[in-house]
This record gives C-alpha cells, structure tokens and sequence, in this order.
C-alpha cells in the first residue's frame, strides 16, 4: 500500500534562512553606508566620513577647545552686564548682536531696555540648554562644563532684581530741565521742595503788595 503522507519540504526552509541571511545582510550594508556618509563638523570645519569617532581626533579636540574659548569670551562680555545692569541706548543696538553658536541664533536688542537684555534672556532659556547638551555630546565635549556657557536661574533673578531697581531709580531720577531733584535723599528733597515752594508763594504776596500800592498812590 502506497504511504501517502506528506513529508516535509526541506528546501523552503533553505529558502527562508537563506532570505533571512539576505535581510541580515543588507541591513549590516545600511549601516556601513551610513558611517561612511559624509557629515559637516561646524568644529573643524569640514566634511567628514568617520563617523562618531571623528570627535577623539586629537586635531578635532585642540579645534573644540579653541571653538569654546572663543565662545566663552563672548558670554564674559555678556556676564559683565549680568553683574551691572546698565540702561541701554536705542543708537547703540546695531552693534550689539549674539551670535550663539550651540543654537545657531542671531541674537540682537532691538527691543532692548538693557544692555544685553535678550543674549542674557537666550542664555539663560531651555532652548539654549537643551541645544547646549545636545552639542556638548556631539562634539566630544564634557558636560561638567555645562555652566561656562550658560546663565543660571540664580543669576537671571539677581539680574532682573537689579534691572527692577535701575527702573525705580530713573522714575524718580531728575527729570532734565526741571528744579525737581529726586533719588536717594528723598525725605530731604521733599523737604526742601516745601520750603522753596512757601518762599515762592511769599514773594510773590510781597510783589502783589507792592503793586498795590503803586496802582493806589
């Protein structure tokens, strides 16, 4: 009698290892391909196949570290007016822009009321941190630095407090033109407001009496 059961087929398993090795395969290629695509290192300056590993190049740390150096002179400058807040001059805001290199930003104080007011704002945001630890990471660089190139909450607070006072100062600052002096000795101001205001009013009573009597002669 014929044995009609069915055997199993050997070749499609072949087939199905086979296809799989090929998947296996052509992923590991991607990959391949993908380290060896050309990237731009804003560091160095140049284009670049080497993947994550360009950034332990000796030549790619001295240019890292020359690359923050620079960037941190410029947030020196703007520190300094994070320590004196000083009123800032609508003439002067053409030369006063911040170029921020972790968030590629043209920062400027058009809209300004203090030096650096918006640079100080942009460094001490999320926006700018989140950026500044994403470049950190890329580019090799160690994040217990993290502070040299940012402002922190602390420092912002201290600075509006201080940016609050310049405002309440100029409110009360001599206004140009007028015999009104305002400001620190205020109570001594007022008083000699006072005075000067009932000396005024008697001279002009003893002028009023002396016209009187011209007109009455």
């Amino acid at each position: 009698m014929a044995d009609h059961s069915v055997k199993p087929n050997t070749n499609s398993k072949l087939s199905f290892t086979s296809q799989n090795h090929n998947v296996t395969k052509r992923e590991k290629e991607k990959k391949k391909d993908k380290k060896c695509e050309f990237e731009f290192c804003k560091v160095c300056k140049l284009n670049h196949n080497q993947g994550p590993r360009h950034k332990y190049f000796p030549n790619h740390k001295t240019a890292l570290s020359s690359f923050l150096c620079r960037f941190q002179n410029k947030i020196n400058d703007v520190r300094f007016f994070l320590r004196n807040p000083n009123v800032f001059r609508p003439e002067h805001a053409d030369r006063n822009r911040f170029w921020c290199v972790f968030c590629d930003t043209d920062v400027d104080e058009l809209d300004s009321s203090f030096a650096c007011e918006n640079a100080i704002n942009h460094l001490a945001g999320g926006h700018h941190l989140k950026n500044l630890k994403h470049f950190l990471w890329q580019y090799g660089a160690k994040m217990d630095q993290l502070d040299k190139y940012r402002i922190s909450e602390t420092d912002l607070t201290k600075w509006e407090k201080k940016c609050e006072s310049l405002k309440v100062e100029a409110m009360v600052a001599p206004t140009e033109g007028s015999g009104l002096k305002y400001g620190a000795s205020n109570e001594m101001s007022i008083r000699y407001l006072i005075q000067d205001s009932l000396k005024f009013r008697t001279l002009v009573q003893i002028f009023m009496r002396l016209i009187f009597q011209i007109q009455v002669c």
